[in-house]
């Protein structure tokens, strides 16, 4: 099953339909624009026996002319434009009919207005057709940085590790190395992720998922630097029997951004636990630790893409897991508490156990259809 944010998506398809309209060919746009005037006049003059004939006319057709800009462009709407004074001449002026009659003050200011409104939308749009191709080359950029970044990355770790065959004495000081490539290989994939996010390009591919599979994976991705900082990190009453229809993988990021995060202001001998819970048609999964805490006006803030605190991380992490969580049509929060610990929530759909992949129970890993592990297939 695949799924798309929605917000995202609504947003950038506008985007998408507007600039397909304004790459029609002149005459369609023209075409278009004469005949959102001609309709809008029409519903104005229906509703005469209403509104009367002189109330509200300029507040009808003012935006008429502003939607001729947005979507047909500056020259389509200049004739929405002359087209709306017109009307204003003939339809609703004290002599109303007759064409050959001298226009009045406000028909020249609706006029003047009317183009003014499109010499500012076109500019507007012009504008955002400059930072749309920035940001283009911008993502592009960054797209050919993080494949360049990656190959050297995959070079060192490979070198790493023959040198640790040749020389086991070394193991301590190349295993640092090979923490600082993954470190560095996660950095590099949260600032391509958050770009797809920006655009709506996150698809997640949901099954069921056994929790405790999914929680005992990403408890294990983040012991060894636990252990590291002298931190306690376990996994407390994980229900056997529950399942979520979720992206493993991407949950697995969830939950390992979180527990990162409070290993990260947890200090030497403190506490971070994860647990789960089933919560109506959902499981309500938990990272609690007994740190610092978060400050509260700091606290509305934490989820906003490269906010930080302080010069700790890149300030992806939690916008990622926010909008991975919200994808899978889950929420995400936090509570915490100055000195005492902070605690990060969130739900996910329950869903079928008997559905779920099944998991070997003493390594923890998910077999598939033909009960190979994901290590035995690497």
């Amino acid at each position: 099953m695949t799924i798309r944010r929605p917000r995202v998506n609504i947003r950038h398809s506008a985007v998408e339909i507007r600039s397909k309209a304004l790459s029609r060919p002149a005459w369609q746009r023209y075409l278009t624009a004469v005949a959102l005037t001609v309709a809008v006049v029409g519903a104005r003059l229906a509703l005469n026996p209403w509104w009367g004939l002189q109330q509200n006319r300029h507040l009808v057709l003012l935006p008429t002319v502003m939607l001729a800009a947005w979507w047909c462009g500056f020259r389509p709407a200049v004739v929405s434009a002359v087209l709306s004074t017109l009307a204003l001449h003939v339809l609703w002026s004290k002599e109303p009919g007759l064409l050959f009659h001298p226009p009045s003050l406000d028909e020249g200011l609706f006029l003047g207005i009317s183009l003014i409104v499109c010499a500012v939308v076109s500019s507007l749009q012009i504008a955002r057709a400059h930072a749309d191709s920035a940001t283009r080359s911008l993502e592009r950029v960054l797209e050919i940085v993080a494949h360049d970044l990656r190959n050297p990355l995959t070079a060192i770790k490979t070198l790493a590790a023959s040198i640790g065959q040749a020389d086991p004495s070394l193991s301590q000081r190349l295993d640092r190395i090979d923490r600082a490539v993954d470190r560095m290989d996660r950095l590099i994939g949260q600032l391509v992720e958050s770009t797809r996010i920006g655009h709506g390009e996150l698809t997640i591919s949901a099954r069921a998922e056994s929790v405790d599979w999914i929680v005992q994976e990403a408890v294990d991705s983040c012991s060894t630097t636990a252990r590291e900082r002298e931190i306690t990190l376990e996994a407390v009453g994980i229900p056997g029997d529950a399942s979520v229809q979720a992206d493993r993988d991407l949950i697995i990021q969830v939950l390992g951004n979180l527990v990162g995060n409070a290993l990260k202001f947890t200090p030497p001998g403190g506490r971070v636990t994860v647990t789960a819970r089933p919560r109506g048609d959902a499981v309500e999964l938990a990272v609690a630790d007994n740190g610092s805490g978060i400050k509260p006006h700091d606290l509305p803030h934490i989820f906003e893409q490269y906010w930080k605190s302080d010069n700790r991380g890149t300030g992806l992490g939690l916008f990622i897991a926010e909008r991975v969580v919200q994808a899978h049509h889950g929420r995400i929060w936090a509570e915490s508490t100055l000195g005492v610990g902070t605690t990060f929530f969130f739900t996910l759909p329950r869903g079928s156990r008997e559905a779920a992949r099944p998991v070997d129970p003493e390594r923890h890993l998910p077999l598939d259809d033909t009960g190979v592990t994901r290590a035995e297939r690497a």
